[in-house]
């Protein structure tokens, strides 16, 4: 048997650390662009049409250019809804008609199980000066602490903190440090 092919398995794992290594360098390269610019490579989402634009009320309706036009963007170009809530440019309400204040509940939860990358830092805060607990509780997590097995694949795929992330919240895609925001002992930040 020859050496080459002594350890298939050796080679697969080996391959598999070169292709992360390789995609950690595509995304530092793509993180360490200017702040202002997004990657050139990176696709636009496809738009997501909610009204049908043939009847006559479309026209009154304000469109996003002119809705967005006094709030912060990120450094993706988009609406910066943490700092727009946090300069109260935008107020929810907890109904249509307002009157009933949303609950506050201000812990942060730290989760633990990423790897080598930064712990991810879950604000409530953040979350809930706009969402009822019941958004969240107890359909995509239960309120149980420990129990939330939150995967980026799963994030990709929608699902999770993807159920609104990546659709009406900041994109997961090159905003690692949004969420990976707890240096791990004796980690340097590298964004």
């Amino acid at each position: 048997m020859s050496r080459r092919n002594a350890c298939p398995q050796v080679k697969s794992g080996l391959m598999k650390r070169l292709h992360l290594l390789v995609l950690l360098g595509v995304l530092g390269t793509a993180l360490a662009q200017d702040d202002d610019e997004p990657p050139p490579w990176t696709p636009e989402p496809e738009p997501v049409v909610i009204h049908d634009t043939a009847l006559p009320e479309w026209s009154r309706l304000q469109q996003p250019p002119e809705a967005f036009s006094a709030l912060p963007l990120d450094k993706r170009g988009r609406p910066d809804w943490s700092r727009a809530l946090a300069g109260r440019l935008i107020e929810p309400r907890a109904e249509l008609k307002g009157g009933t204040a949303l609950p506050g509940y201000d812990n942060d939860v730290v989760m633990k199980n990423t790897a080598q990358m930064p712990f991810v830092k879950f604000p409530h805060q953040a979350h809930n000066a706009w969402l009822a607990c019941s958004n969240c509780h107890d359909g995509l997590y239960s309120q149980k602490a420990g129990t939330a097995t939150t995967t980026m694949a799963a994030i990709f795929r929608g699902e999770s903190c993807g159920s609104c992330h990546g659709k009406v919240a900041f994109t997961p895609m090159f905003t690692c440090e949004r969420c990976h925001s707890v240096l791990q002992p004796g980690q340097k930040p590298w964004w």
